[in-house]
């Protein structure tokens, strides 16, 4: 929980707009695959005799849904939303998001519900836009050791790699596929590990999830390993003594 209050606080970023609380919308981001929090208070609203009654929907959807310990959650957000109860008796109504994925992005709206079973009524508390992004990166791998490239979530179905000299695509990866018939490929961790690479390991690797969509983008570059001091000397003293010996067979 410690984790999610530390993002909680990381991500609060509120722009303004306006006076009513109609126009107040909080614009986050967050990485798709990744967890977010959408922040969300109540305090001022609380009772001390009820147990606050909270609801989380998109513009199409219901989200989530918690009075107490009795909770709600949407079909596109099972087992990947909740709204924490017992940051909620103290007034925190964010909501956290696990595994976020490309269609969780668009505007969340949270509310406060109140009044007998038979007779409910609402009271808007909070706007917030979230922008879902993929992950880019630059990445140095020296030629015979292990590229590891992170998938961030099981949305990951597959990897396709383009050399830099070349225009098309190599997939690499399938999920639950089968293309590792030269054993050089190793998932584990939700990582993929491709071992022993070469100069033409060089280029791009993308991840996609089932709709084609790009998760991530890596672009890697090869170099040659660097040599410590040790191995310069040894390399030296042999090239010293080939150089000895031609010298003695000449003569």
């Amino acid at each position: 929980m410690d984790n999610w209050i530390s993002a909680f606080m990381m991500l609060w970023l509120i722009i303004c707009v306006g006076s009513s609380p109609l126009s107040v919308v909080v614009h986050m981001s967050s990485k798709v695959g990744l967890p977010a929090v959408l922040p969300c208070s109540v305090a001022s609203h609380l009772e001390s005799d009820h147990t606050p009654h909270i609801q989380w929907q998109t513009i199409s959807y219901s989200v989530f849904e918690r009075m107490g310990q009795e909770q709600f959650q949407g079909e596109a957000y099972r087992n990947r939303a909740d709204v924490p109860e017992e940051l909620l008796v103290r007034g925190n109504c964010s909501l956290f998001l696990q595994d976020v994925r490309f269609s969780d992005a668009g505007i969340y709206e949270s509310y406060l519900v109140y009044g007998e079973s038979n007779i409910k009524n609402r009271i808007f508390i909070q706007s917030v836009h979230l922008a879902v992004i993929d992950h880019k990166a630059i990445k140095s791998v020296e030629i015979g050791a292990d590229l590891i490239l992170d998938l961030y979530t099981h949305q990951a179905e597959q990897v396709i790699f383009q050399n830099g000299n070349e225009t098309d695509w190599t997939v690499l990866w399938e999920k639950d596929g089968v293309i590792n018939k030269k054993g050089y490929l190793k998932k584990r961790d939700n990582k993929l590990i491709i071992r022993r690479v070469t100069a033409s390991s060089a280029g791009t690797y993308t991840v996609l999830d089932s709709e084609g969509l790009a998760l991530s983008t890596v672009k890697v570059k090869v170099t040659e390993p660097v040599l410590t001091k040790e191995t310069e000397t040894l390399q030296m003293q042999s090239a010293s003594g080939k150089l000895y010996t031609n010298n003695v067979n000449f003569t």
